[in-house]
């Protein structure tokens, strides 16, 4: 029998949430119309089912640092 792919699978122990902002410029020509956008900063945090709902967790076991931010 097929899966319906927009279906989630059961949450279960294995899930890891990703969430990422982009802070960007747009000095760069692109073409006439357009710019580049140049990441000037990422961040990113991550949570998995384990600690999710911890408000002051800042480090876990299972997915390590929640929080990152790159230059």
């Amino acid at each position: 029998m097929r899966q319906q792919m927009d279906v989630l699978p059961p949450a279960g122990e294995k899930v890891l949430y990703v969430f990422c902002d982009f802070e960007t410029t747009q000095n760069t020509d692109y073409t006439d119309k357009a710019n580049l956008h140049v990441p000037k900063l990422v961040c990113v945090q991550q949570v998995c089912s384990r600690c999710e709902d911890e408000e002051n967790v800042v480090d876990c076991v299972r997915c390590c640092k929640r929080k990152q931010s790159f230059w």
